[in-house]
């Protein structure tokens, strides 16, 4: 089994027992492959397939190949507002399909926490459907997170971030649109699950046109938003943080993780 971590690192971690993907980890489309190829509508996501247009895949990358993982992604060394986390790349671990991002601590009074972030290196896209299979940390206080943002080289005055899911143990779902600048603004729903959503794999998505953002969990659509801002390409991100707002948390997170396995993305071109 390949296992990648950038670094060497102790790994403790919350491991189920589990069982073949049926087909969902499978090798899927890359835009830096220089090829497009249609989709029938079986291979679409649910929402997608009960839509018009002409939907044919941009990006995936379902972590069984370090090369691509490597050209796809950077881990990053990052804080951020709000939260007590340091991000590092030693905390994203590449290994048999999945990556974790894991939680642990360290000997900083502001940040005494310590998760992983990654973000596309070249992909940026304007308009289309995100999704990705997430199983969130077992842990309380965490911010599991697949989000977008802006590019700062082609976002002009306007900077935004689209939050597709921040999951929170064991079963909430805050997905959001935020305008950061010019004038902040913010549209956002929470969405609570009958089921759990740290013991397996759930799926989070997004579809983002030039008139409106719709969101979905397990391809029940959750929140529809109209879209009066995000009119410029975006990088996808994945990152967890131990945080205030995702709830109290116990003050241990040792051995806890967010875990991704598949992350895809269409466009319309009809």
């Amino acid at each position: 089994m390949a296992q990648d971590t950038g670094k060497a690192v102790a790994i403790d971690r919350r491991r189920f027992l589990r069982t073949a993907a049926g087909g969902l980890a499978s090798a899927g489309f890359l835009a830096t492959s220089g090829r497009l190829s249609a989709l029938s509508s079986v291979d679409l996501p649910v929402p997608l397939s009960q839509m018009e247009g002409i939907w044919q895949p941009t990006f995936e990358d379902n972590f069984f190949d370090l090369g691509r993982f490597h050209q796809n992604w950077e881990r990053m060394r990052k804080g951020g507002h709000g939260h007590f986390t340091m991000r590092y790349p030693r905390n994203v671990v590449v290994d048999h399909g999945e990556v974790d991002l894991l939680l642990g601590h360290q000997s900083d009074p502001d940040r005494p926490f310590t998760g992983g972030y990654i973000r596309t290196r070249n992909f940026r896209q304007l308009y289309g459907y995100f999704e990705c299979e997430m199983r969130i940390a077992s842990e309380a206080g965490v911010n599991n997170a697949f989000w977008m943002i802006s590019d700062k080289r082609t976002a002009g005055e306007t900077h935004f971030e689209l939050d597709v899911a921040e999951v929170k143990y064991p079963n909430i779902v805050q997905v959001s649109v935020r305008r950061w600048r010019p004038e902040k603004k913010v549209l956002a729903s929470r969405y609570r699950s009958s089921t759990r959503l740290d013991d397996t794999f759930h799926r989070y998505a997004m579809l983002w046109t030039e008139k409106s953002f719709r969101f979905y969990v397990d391809d029940l659509e959750v929140f529809e938003a109209e879209n009066e801002f995000a009119h410029t390409p975006a990088m996808l991100l994945l990152s967890n943080a131990v945080a205030p707002f995702a709830g109290k948390n116990d003050g241990s997170v040792v051995g806890a993780a967010t875990t991704i396995r598949n992350v895809r993305a269409f466009q319309d071109f009809s």
